[in-house]
């Protein structure tokens, strides 16, 4: 069946007109005190796998005691070869999972927070520590949602998550306001000088 709509000078000229608009779309100027989105997931992305990964290296001690014990108790060398090679193989298989699973965690949450933090933002047209509340409360009422869990509990994980996200997310947006503020006029005081 043939498109119609395809046809049509009205509609060549809106695609045509959309496509262009987006290729010489110009990005609104960035409010000042808002931070790189990219730059932050990155950063958190790899924060969380480094977290991820020592996190599950600590845990695999306990693995490597048995792993010991098993050797101790086998004289066979091929068998002592073996058991060394598999343990080395699942500690590395449970620490390269652990740096992933860290990975996308951290580096969703980030995402998730800077991206909403900056399009608040430019919203409302003004960076305030309402932003960062908002932000905070959003993303971990979201991260509260996709947690495991009957229908209940996962409504009770959103209103904690929002809560707690707006509690922790208050005081240290007012210390970020000021810590951008304060840095700021250093620069001003320094170039001032200069």
């Amino acid at each position: 069946m043939k498109c119609v709509c395809l046809h049509h000078p009205e509609f060549i000229q809106l695609l045509v007109s959309l496509i262009l608009s987006n290729f010489l779309y110009q990005a609104s100027p960035k409010l000042a005190g808002t931070v790189n989105w990219g730059t932050t997931t990155v950063i958190g992305i790899f924060d969380g796998m480094l977290y991820g990964g020592s996190k599950e290296a600590a845990a695999s001690v306990s693995k490597d005691a048995e792993v010991t014990l098993k050797l101790g108790s086998t004289k066979d060398k091929r068998e002592q070869y073996r058991l060394m090679r598999d343990a080395m193989e699942k500690r590395f298989i449970r620490v390269t999972r652990g740096s992933i699973v860290g990975g996308v965690r951290l580096g969703m949450f980030t995402a998730a927070f800077y991206g909403l933090q900056n399009l608040l933002a430019e919203q409302r047209g003004v960076h305030d520590v309402f932003n960062v509340v908002g932000a905070g409360s959003a993303t971990a009422s979201a991260f509260g949602l996709i947690l495991l869990g009957s229908l209940r509990w996962r409504a009770r994980n959103m209103m904690l998550g929002s809560v707690l996200g707006s509690a922790f997310c208050f005081p240290l947006g007012n210390i970020a306001i000021f810590l951008d503020t304060l840095s700021a006029q250093i620069v001003d005081v320094t170039f001032a000088d200069a």
